[in-house]
């Protein structure tokens, strides 16, 4: 034997890709998966062949299908909640976080294929953490004191628009999962909904505020001519003098 015979691992070894780089790779591949199918329509053995590693391995590091939803929201769930913890208001964990949100898209869509299929991701005593963690500095945020930033200025209409759409639309898609998330009672639906029209009506007004001259330099797009509930235009047609009286064509 050689001198370093017995202490070196074998070549096999070294190769293989260790633990935490396989527990990445699979979390990566069932991220992406989730997002493009939802989780419950994805089976352990899809993620598994996806990621390259067999079945067994799958369960080996993440136990049960349910098991492996909970480490991909815990993944990014983890750094998010770190950062709604450690931020001074509101604001500034937004603005760290819509980066994020924006960037890891796959994770985003995961979330509302899950919600919109009633995927539960854990139970309901241990909420996402993030949300509470975010709830908790809204309060502190509000109970600071301090003055609110100003309204923004030239704001362009379409992402106004865009952005007062994906809301309603995205409460929309996952609403019995929000009343879970963040605590509210679907009993106070009402009021729930009464406020988030307020919300939508202020940041309706954001136009308002924005760029006269900017406004008027967007594009507009052709109206089509008013019919009536046939489909037939509603002016008469015009000869070609334009007094309106053209000659009746024959059938």
């Amino acid at each position: 034997m050689s001198e370093n015979e017995g202490t070196t691992e074998p070549r096999s070894v070294r190769k293989r890709p260790g633990k935490t780089v396989t527990e990445s790779r699979i979390l990566d591949s069932a991220q992406e998966l989730f997002a493009k199918h939802g989780p419950a329509a994805v089976s352990v053995r899809q993620v598994a062949e996806h990621a390259g590693v067999t079945h067994a391995l799958v369960h080996k590091y993440f136990g049960s299908k349910d098991d492996l939803i909970k480490a991909v929201v815990y993944r990014a769930d983890a750094r998010r909640s770190t950062a709604a913890r450690e931020s001074p208001s509101l604001k500034d964990v937004y603005r760290q976080l819509l980066p994020q949100v924006m960037v890891e898209r796959d994770h985003s869509m995961m979330l509302v294929r899950s919600a919109m299929s009633g995927v539960e991701y854990m139970p309901l005593a241990d909420r996402i953490k993030t949300t509470g963690a975010m709830i908790e500095l809204a309060r502190r945020t509000a109970a600071s004191g301090a003055d609110p930033a100003p309204p923004p200025v030239d704001v362009d209409p379409r992402v106004l628009i865009g952005a007062i759409t994906s809301m309603i639309l995205g409460w929309a898609a996952i609403e019995d999962w929000l009343w879970r998330i963040t605590g509210l009672d679907p009993a106070d639906k009402e009021a729930v909904y009464r406020q988030l029209f307020e919300i939508v009506d202020y940041m309706a007004d954001l136009v308002l505020v924005g760029d006269e001259a900017a406004l008027a330099d967007l594009p507009v797009e052709p109206q089509a001519e008013p019919q009536d509930q046939e489909g037939v235009d509603l002016e008469p047609p015009r000869d070609g003098s334009g007094n309106g009286h053209g000659e009746v064509q024959p059938a």
